[in-house]
């Protein structure tokens, strides 16, 4: 948890790789190297009481983990970061699906007053809970993604001098 609060993008990628892994062990299709391999070369299966033991750590740390992991995408993450940022809370949602729709908007109504569009919370939790009920989580990352970009060029870019050209800033003289 304390890594995610890194700026720096090669400790951040580490622990979101990280985290991406021991998530998946919570699923029906945990990551595997070559290694875990039988000799069938079929995945090894794991034992539900690990899975079990991964669903139980997101139960208890699944909203902190949720707010680490938006806060990041949305203000401190660099670029590159947050595809594997929004592969965080793709397994969350693979593994606790209704919770972490909770967790989600438990955070964006955190978010500090007037910097989001009336009704654009309401939208987005119906998007996310639709796609949640289809099984179309895939899609669930893509919103999710796509709502924290725009948020970070809305809110936090134009602070930062990256969104917005600014007359005082930039000035030709020709």
């Amino acid at each position: 948890m304390s890594a995610l609060t890194l700026q720096q993008e090669a400790p951040l990628l580490a622990a979101l790789h990280f985290l991406r892994d021991l998530l998946s062990y919570g699923t029906e299709h945990p990551n595997s190297s070559n290694f875990d391999r039988q000799d069938s070369g079929q995945a090894p299966r794991y034992s539900p009481q690990l899975q079990q033991a991964v669903k139980q750590m997101v139960a208890s740390q699944g909203e902190p983990l949720v707010q680490r992991v938006m806060t990041g995408m949305m203000f401190t993450f660099p670029r590159d970061c947050i595809q594997d940022a929004s592969g965080v809370l793709l397994s969350l949602f693979e593994i606790l699906p209704l919770e972490s729709g909770v967790w989600v908007k438990e955070t964006i109504g955190m978010l500090p007053a007037g910097s989001i569009r009336a009704g654009e919370t309401d939208r987005l939790m119906n998007a996310v809970g639709m796609k949640v009920d289809a099984g179309d989580l895939r899609r669930v990352r893509v919103l999710l993604q796509d709502f924290t970009t725009s948020y970070r060029r809305r809110n936090v870019a134009p602070r930062d001098g990256l969104g917005r050209l600014e007359a005082t800033r930039f000035r030709f003289n020709g």
